[in-house]
């Protein structure tokens, strides 16, 4: 499924049988954080873990209390502990190098490619755009 060409409500409810998801781990916000939340079951959660998108999640006031839901935000951030913030990172770093987690790349460029790179995001392909800072 692709999120930029797939139906994502018709998509949800065809897997859950049109009962929707208990939970949604939403960290873009914005129109993908109010196209998600058609698909909220009933006692369903959403945890608001960021804004990628720069804008924030739209909740409405009606929606959660009919549906009875409930919305928390997260925001981690490095200032509340560093000690825990670098055991994280190491523990994610750990995990990619062990091939548990993986980002697909999409495009990579070269540092001078940069401007390139941001007009380009504007209908970004597949994968994650990396820019190589030294040469290779």
């Amino acid at each position: 499924m692709h999120y930029r060409t797939d139906d994502l409500t018709t998509r949800i409810d065809e897997i859950t049988g049109g009962r929707g998801v208990d939970l949604i781990y939403e960290p873009v916000g914005g129109d993908t954080a109010a196209t998600a939340l058609k698909s909220i079951a009933r006692n369903g959660r959403i945890a608001m873990i960021g804004i990628a998108s720069g804008a924030y999640v739209p909740l409405d006031s009606m929606g959660i209390l009919l549906r009875n839901y409930t919305a928390v935000a997260v925001l981690a951030t490095p200032h509340a502990d560093p000690a825990t913030e670098i055991a994280v990172w190491d523990r994610l770093a750990n995990l990619a190098k062990q091939g548990a987690i993986t980002t697909p790349v999409g495009t990579g460029y070269g540092f001078n490619e940069v401007p390139r790179m941001i007009t380009e995001l504007a209908a970004p392909g597949a994968g994650t755009s990396v820019v190589r800072v030294a040469p290779e």
